[in-house]
């Protein structure tokens, strides 16, 4: 019995070449030196994407906040130094004098279709804090003004219409909220008969809490007249307040007056004053020649104002705002 247990031990027993014995210590340490490796190419290419990620976020907000910037950019053009070209009116001019008598308002002549088949002629003026044809471009400051129409020599009916509509006493306040495109229209209608002898004087007064411009008021003195029938055109210009003291304006209007035909207009001006910065994409078909210090445009017959603001230096005269003004 003793004999079998032995051979059994003897048997089970690994003996000889056929079985390899195996140095746990050596696989332990084969194990334990190959491992960092492999942590340290995981590790790295966690940092990599990580690392990837961080430039992807800030490229993605910075790329965000650009549009953002741009888009509010659109939105609000601020122009320095011509905030009242973004007050304005095509029939009305702008003053800067705190006080306008109706004798220092300048006469805007407007030639009215009297074919309609009715017994009334009409026209119509804007007011707007926008650039017309890009209303992206807008004042980026409140302006508020107090609209005012007077007729005289009108013999019969006249009236305004718009909205907000004149009261009774022939006022209406308007608002012009900053960066918010808003524009006012309104149409005068009188008696045909009144043709060529009526005039209306319209003003928008400017009111005290208006950063968006530094006018104090927009204003003409319409005359409605009826087209001349004549075939010979002519252009005229001159600065409207040249009786007074240059040194007291820092805007200077002049007045083009075309008769006959609608004409080409040249007109070239001084090294001290600037022409209005819109006034070309105001008028279709209008070119300036900024070294020349020109513009030409095509103007139906009328009169019609044109600001200028002054330059780096004042100008001495007012022969010193307009060179010429010519059929181009």
């Amino acid at each position: 019995m003793r004999k079998d247990e032995n051979e059994q031990n003897e048997i089970a027993r690994p003996v000889g070449k056929h079985f390899a014995q195996v140095d746990d210590s050596k696989a332990k340490s084969c194990l334990v030196d190959s491992a960092p490796p492999v942590i340290k190419v995981r590790k790295r290419l966690w940092a990599v994407a990580v690392l990837l990620c961080a430039v992807a976020i800030v490229a993605g907000t910075y790329l965000t906040y650009t549009a953002f910037l741009a888009g509010d950019f659109l939105k609000s053009v601020a122009v320095s130094g011509t905030s009242q070209a973004l007050f304005a009116s095509d029939m009305l001019a702008g003053y800067t004098n705190e006080s306008l008598d109706d004798g220092e308002i300048a006469v805007r002549s407007v030639v009215v279709d009297t074919d309609t088949g009715k017994k009334t002629c009409s026209f119509t003026f804007r007011i707007y804090n926008h650039l017309l044809g890009d209303k992206n471009k807008v004042n980026d400051k409140d302006v508020n003004a107090t609209l005012s129409v007077r007729a005289t020599g009108t013999t019969g009916t006249w009236s305004v219409n718009g909205t907000p509509a004149l009261t009774t006493s022939g006022t209406v306040d308007l608002s012009f909220p900053a960066n918010k495109a808003t524009m006012y229209t309104y149409t005068v209608t009188f008696d045909k008969d009144d043709l060529n002898t009526a005039s209306f004087t319209v003003k928008a007064k400017v009111g005290p809490d208006s950063p968006g411009t530094n006018l104090k008021w927009l204003a003409a003195k319409i005359a409605p007249a009826e087209r001349a029938e004549v075939t010979a055109s002519g252009v005229s210009g001159e600065c409207v307040d040249k009786g007074k003291n240059i040194g007291s304006f820092d805007a200077y209007n002049y007045r083009v007056t075309v008769t006959g035909s609608p004409t080409k207009v040249k007109l070239i001006w001084g090294d001290k004053v600037e022409l209005d910065p819109f006034f070309v994409m105001n008028h279709s078909g209008a070119t300036e020649n900024k070294s020349e210090r020109s513009v030409t445009f095509t103007m139906n017959p009328g009169s019609e104002i044109i600001t200028f603001y002054r330059a780096k230096d004042a100008p001495g005269n007012w022969g010193d705002i307009v060179v010429e003004c010519k059929a181009a």
